[in-house]
C-alpha cells in the first residue's frame, strides 16, 4: 500500500520583485520500501543536475499506484503525526507504478536507494497530469547503475542510455542521469505517458516555466479560477479536527467549496501599453451558499477585504466582487483568499481584470504600498526630513550582521 509522504516544490523567482514561479522545480526521490526495519523513510535532502539549492528536501516515493505531485504551497496539508504530503484531489502531476515489478534498493540518499528492474520484466512508472499543474516539463530521471530509460510518449518510445560511474555527489548527463525535454504532460490516461528501465531508477525532477496569464490589449481579461498556479488547498468536507486536508474541489473551471484557510495564486504579465489602473474582480458563485467574503492580494500585499453582509437568503447566482488596482508593467502575483471567520462555501469561477484608465496615485499611501518610497523616507510619509534624520541619527552605527567582524 502507498504512503503519502512529504512533499517537495521548489520555486525560483528569476526576475522583477512580485514574480514567482518562473521556473517550477518538482523532485521526487524514489526510496527502498520500508519493512521490517529495512530501507529508510527520511527525505532526501540536497541539490541535483537541475540545481535548485543544497538543502533542498525531496519528495519520498516508494511505489504503488499513484502519487500526486506539484502543489506548489502544499505544505500546510497534514495527517496528524506526518509531515506536508501532496493533496490527492485534482490539478496535479502524478506518478505512479504498480509497486510489483521491481524490488527495493535500499539506501539513505538519492542515488543509493531507489527500484530495480526485476528480471524479466520492464516496469514502467506513469506520468500524468491534471489541471494546473498539468504543462510542458524537461523531465530528469536518475539512475546509479548503468542501464536504459525509455520515454513513451502516446506510443512513441525515446531511449537514452547512462554508464554509471558517476563520482559520488557527481552529476553527469549521460553517466547518472538522462533529460527528456518537452515532456507535455496534460492526460488523465496514465498510459499514454510512462518510462520503462531495466536497471536502476533513483529519482525525478520535473522542470518547467510556467507561463504567466497576459492582460491583453482589449483591457478585460478573465482567468479561470483553475488556472491557478500556486494553490493553499484543503477539502472542508472532512472536520477541522480529523487533520485529513486534501486538494480544492475542482468543477469543470471553478474552485469550488472554497473556505477558510484556502487560497490561490495567479501570474499575470502586464505589457507597457496595458498598464493602468483596474478593477480586479472575483465571478463568485454563491447561488446555494451565504454571502461571500474574500481578500484579495496583489504582490504578496494586501489589498482589500471584499465582503457583502450576510442575509437571509443566499446571494445571487453570479454574485462579482471588485478591488481596484493599479497594474505597472511587467509581471504581479494575485491572490485571493478565504478569511479565517468567514463562514460559508464559495465555488470561485474566475479572476478578471477590467481596465478603468491610467495609472493613478491618490496619496501617500498608494506611493508606499506600489514600493515608490524615496531610499531615505524611513518614516514612509513620502518626505525626507527631521523625521528621517532622527530615525537615522538614533540608529546611527547599530549593527545587526551575524557577522559581528563585518560590523564596522
Amino acid at each position: 500500500m502507498m504512503k503519502m509522504k512529504l512533499l517537495t516544490v521548489v520555486l525560483i523567482i528569476l526576475s522583477a520583485i512580485g514574480v514567482a514561479l518562473a521556473v517550477e522545480v518538482i523532485n521526487v526521490d524514489l526510496n527502498g520500501y520500508i519493512s521490517a526495519g529495512q530501507g529508510d523513510d527520511r527525505p532526501y535532502v540536497g541539490s541535483a543536475a537541475y540545481v535548485v539549492d543544497a538543502n533542498t528536501v525531496w519528495t519520498v516515493y516508494y511505489g504503488g499506484f499513484g502519487m500526486p505531485v506539484g502543489s506548489a504551497r502544499s505544505e500546510g496539508l497534514r495527517r496528524q503525526g506526518q509531515g506536508a504530503y501532496p493533496t490527492v484531489y485534482a490539478s496535479q502531476v502524478w506518478i505512479g507504478d504498480d509497486g510489483e515489478n521491481h524490488t527495493y534498493k535500499l539506501g539513505t540518499a538519492l542515488m543509493d536507494d531507489g527500484f530495480v528492474a526485476n528480471a524479466g520484466f520492464r516496469p514502467k512508472i506513469n506520468i500524468f497530469g491534471r489541471q494546473a499543474y498539468t504543462g510542458v516539463y524537461d523531465i530528469y530521471v536518475y539512475g546509479s547503475d548503468e542501464g536504459d530509460f525509455t520515454l513513451s510518449y502516446y506510443g512513441v518510445p525515446t531511449t537514452k542510455k547512462v554508464t554509471g560511474g558517476a563520482a559520488p555527489g557527481a552529476f553527469v548527463n549521460g553517466e547518472n542521469y538522462v533529460v527528456f525535454e518537452n515532456v507535455d504532460v496534460n492526460n488523465e490516461n496514465s498510459n499514454d505517458v510512462y518510462i520503462d528501465y531495466n536497471s536502476v531508477i533513483n529519482g525525478f525532477q520535473f522542470v518547467r516555466k510556467k507561463d504567466p496569464c497576459e492582460i491583453y490589449a482589449d483591457h478585460n481579461t478573465p482567468v479561470w479560477a483553475t488556472t491557478y498556479d500556486v494553490a493553499g488547498e484543503r477539502n472542508m468536507d472532512e472536520p477541522l479536527d480529523t487533520g485529513l486536508l486534501y486538494g480544492p474541489d475542482i468543477a469543470g473551471n471553478m474552485v469550488s467549496y472554497a473556505r477558510p484557510p484556502e487560497f490561490m495564486i495567479y501570474d499575470i504579465n502586464v505589457n507597457k501599453d496595458n498598464e493602468g489602473q483596474y478593477q480586479i474582480g472575483l465571478d463568485v458563485n454563491t447561488k446555494d451558499y451565504d454571502c461571500p467574503r474574500l481578500a484579495i492580494y496583489l504582490d504578496d500585499k494586501f489589498l482589500h477585504d471584499v465582503n457583502r453582509p450576510k442575509t437571509a437568503d443566499p446571494c445571487a447566482l453570479g454574485l462579482t466582487t471588485t478591488a481596484s488596482a493599479n497594474l505597472f508593467a511587467g509581471r504581479h502575483t494575485v491572490e485571493w483568499l478565504v478569511p479565517p471567520g468567514t463562514e460559508m462555501y464559495s465555488n470561485i469561477v474566475d479572476v478578471n481584470f477590467t481596465y478603468i484608465g491610467d495609472i493613478n496615485m491618490v496619496d501617500c499611501n498608494d506611493v508606499v504600498f506600489y514600493g515608490f518610497t524615496l531610499p531615505a523616507d524611513y518614516s514612509h510619509n513620502c518626505i525626507v526630513g527631521l523625521e528621517d534624520l532622527g530615525l537615522a541619527v538614533d540608529n546611527w552605527m547599530n549593527c545587526n550582521n551575524p557577522d559581528a567582524n563585518d560590523c564596522f
